[in-house]
């Protein structure tokens, strides 16, 4: 069943952020008559654009700019201002934050550079900006930014691009851009394509106000359908996540763009904004569990925001495509399988229709090739009844419409039957045009009119329906509440202060205190006698216990398939003397005897510490596969088993769990369960756990359950 986005009601005032972003007057601090200034910039573009707030140019060498009567100091306003634009060097930043909040001005923009991204200096200048500010209950937009706009009430305290054509028209957009200048570029795309936009705020080094705060009121703004963000890092990964979900329950879509995800980009992002750009995998898995739709250039946000404004979400993953070119319905079906959305057949009512109203020469499967040279009407024909026949078959969540290269009338006549039929269906409908707006004015204003989306490629289309299908899932997960693991949060054992490795038989006596069954162990001395090996039940594994040795296999310190007492001596003697000989000095404290267990498939788990986002549980199958295919998924703990299931669909080896090879399948309920597991261990222990390994986790057959075989926690 479709379903709308969101239910908007007439534009008010984001609640957060309301003097901020809806002020009743602007200062500009170091306001200039050299247009190259961004103080002239700010104060041009309010007087042309007619913002119908207060204007105060501040500047002791001035009385007069743009009309305006210009002030000698912030004490000198007398009318209301809520936001103070600072255009000024960093070194006198400080001071002017003293001096808004002196005035009773809550809000300031800081323009300018030469703060923390500039190095020391710079940021010994943006903490003292930083403590007067909080001191002084001033919130703070930037540095280094061009400010923000209000686009509605022609608010631009800003400067730069962000105040040049083309002009942003009002409309149900609201963005957040880390970089104003790329940032812009998706702006202007979106423009382009004919969105409009309620508020565009660019946050720079975000020293004070940061991006999920303006997500979280974005998400709250009666006036913002949808949500737009270029991000580079975020430092409050969780408060990140937490505003997502806000807007994912609100029904508002959050577009990410995001960069610095490898070694090279997170460079340029810490010396382009200075902000702390975590692992990419962190912010991968908190996307997903959160409903943010990730694209990965300017198009693809230009194109997904187009979609998410009309306000439609499609029920499934169930699309048709129609139109007049084969060419592009191909196109357009290599896509839609690549995302995953399946095109099936007609109903015999559906083809029916299309037989009664499509021209005989036309291709009535899905997709349908209804020939060039079409739509046009007369000839018998009725590509209305066709077009809603599609739409409303009940095997189909979207449709997708292939004009392609349809001339002007022809793009007239579709865009007004289509337009019909879109006015009688919740369902979400695109096009493909390769007509612009200069080639085809009318016909792509009947069809925008309607809201419905006009992309420039049949691959795009493809595209953008995948991100409203996925986008829909997340909504309907997010009404499940999700089932924690069973027996989550049991008592854990006492663990040594400060920074430490834990050994092997430490670490799997805490990942046991969590609910994961272990190997039956026995720790004997290095090197042991009859009396002490007594009882061992053969075969077992032999291996070297120390906190200095992680990777032990790698030095030969493990030794498999043990037959017998005489055996385990030998490979003791041996053993020992290979981790003396690799590490010397290390402690070694002793050597586990481990029972074999020889019915089951190796996975990896792990939790790494993120510096954004805390505890970030990992999940590969098929043992050195999983790290040498790079076949990992990752989610932000803690999570339950619901999340834990969808860690093991996303993975390339998932059809190990099922019966591979005539083989038994595998316990794959039990591996969810200690997934789910592990993630609440993670976060009962956020504050100490650096790394946990628990490599192999053995997955046995079906009823069986797992069995961790070895672990490693490493504490700080």
């Amino acid at each position: 069943m479709a379903g709308d986005v969101s239910t908007v009601t007439a534009p008010a005032p984001v609640n957060a952020f309301e003097r901020l972003l809806d002020p009743r007057g602007i200062a500009i601090v170091g306001a200039s008559a050299d247009p190259a200034r961004p103080g002239a910039q700010t104060v041009r573009t309010l007087k042309e654009l007619g913002y119908e707030g207060g204007v105060y140019p501040v500047n002791p060498r001035y009385t007069e700019l743009d009309g305006y009567r210009c002030l000698p100091s912030l004490a000198a306003i007398e009318g209301a201002c809520d936001v103070a634009v600072i255009a000024l060097p960093a070194a006198q930043v400080p001071a002017s934050i003293g001096h808004c909040a002196e005035r009773g001005i809550r809000y300031a923009v800081v323009l300018g550079g030469g703060f923390r991204e500039s190095g020391e200096a710079g940021a010994a200048l943006e903490a003292a900006m930083l403590s007067t500010a909080r001191a002084r209950g001033v919130r703070i937009i930037g540095p280094n930014c061009l400010g923000f706009v209000n686009v509605g009430a022609r608010a631009y305290a800003a400067w730069g691009s962000l105040t040049r054509p083309p002009r942003m028209q009002p409309g149900p957009v609201s963005a957040v851009l880390q970089s104003a200048s790329f940032g812009m570029g998706i702006v202007i795309q979106c423009t382009a394509a004919g969105l409009g936009f309620r508020y565009v705020v660019t946050s720079g080094n975000e020293a004070d106000i940061t991006a999920p705060e303006l997500i979280d009121a974005f998400a709250g703004d009666p006036g913002t359908r949808v949500i737009l963000a270029y991000l580079e890092g975020v430092r409050d990964g969780r408060a990140f996540m937490a505003a997502a979900r806000r807007a994912l329950a609100a029904g508002k879509p959050v577009i990410v763009i995001k960069a610095g995800n490898t070694e090279q980009g997170r460079r340029a992002a810490e010396s382009h904004t200075a902000n702390l750009a975590g692992s990419y995998d962190a912010y991968r898995a908190a996307f997903r569990q959160c409903g943010v739709v990730e694209v990965d250039d300017v198009h693809e946000a230009a194109d997904a925001a187009l979609c998410f404004a009309g306000g439609r979400l499609p029920g499934g993953r169930r699309v048709a495509a129609i139109g007049g070119s084969g060419g592009a319905a191909a196109s357009f079906s290599d896509n839609a399988e690549r995302h995953e959305l399946a095109m099936p057949p007609f109903s015999g009512e559906t083809l029916e229709v299309l037989r009664a109203t499509l021209p005989k020469l036309a291709s009535l499967g899905n997709p349908v090739d209804y020939t060039a040279g079409y739509p046009r009407a007369g000839e018998g024909l009725d590509f209305r009844r066709a077009f809603a026949a599609v739409i409303g078959d009940p095997d189909i969540d979207q449709m997708a419409v292939m004009f392609a290269a349809a001339g002007p009338g022809q793009l007239v006549h579709g865009g007004e039957v289509l337009a019909e039929v879109a006015r009688a269906s919740p369902k979400p409908i695109v096009a493909y045009s390769s007509m612009n707006e200069a080639l085809a004015p009318e016909g792509m204003a009947r069809l925008r009119a309607a809201g419905i989306p006009v992309l420039a490629s049949p691959r795009r289309v493809a595209t953008a329906m995948a991100r409203l299908a996925d986008y829909a899932a997340a909504r309907r997960r997010a009404r499940v509440p999700e089932r924690p693991a069973p027996g989550a949060g049991a008592l854990l054992p006492p663990l040594p202060p400060g920074a430490a490795t834990l050994n092997e038989h430490e670490s799997k006596r805490l990942v046991a205190a969590a609910g994961i069954p272990v190997t039956r162990d026995r720790l004997l001395p290095l090197e042991p006698d009859a009396r002490e090996c007594a009882g061992l039940v053969f075969p077992l594994a032999l291996k070297i216990v120390s906190p200095a040795i992680a990777h032990k296999s790698d030095i030969g310190c493990v030794r498999l398939n043990i037959a017998d007492a005489r055996e385990l001596a030998r490979a003791a003697t041996e053993i020992v003397a290979r981790a003396r000989a690799a590490v010397p000095g290390a402690r070694l404290d002793g050597l586990l005897a481990s029972e074999m267990v020889c019915d089951a498939m190796e996975a990896i788990v792990g939790v790494v510490n993120d510096t954004a986002f805390g505890p970030v549980v990992a999940l590969g199958l098929g043992g050195v596969f999983a790290e040498t295919l790079r076949d990992v998924t990752f989610r932000v703990a803690p999570f339950g088993v619901d999340t834990a299931r969808e860690m093991m669909g996303e993975l390339r080896g998932r059809a190990l769990l099922e019966a591979p090879r005539g083989r038994p399948a595998l316990d794959a309920e039990a591996l969810a369960e200690a997934l789910a597991r592990i993630s609440a261990l993670a976060w009962a222990l956020c504050d100490r756990l650096a790394e946990l390994d628990v490599n192999p986790l053995l997955v046995r057959p079906r009823g069986k359950g797992v069995v961790a075989a070895d672990a490693l926690a490493v504490l700080r």
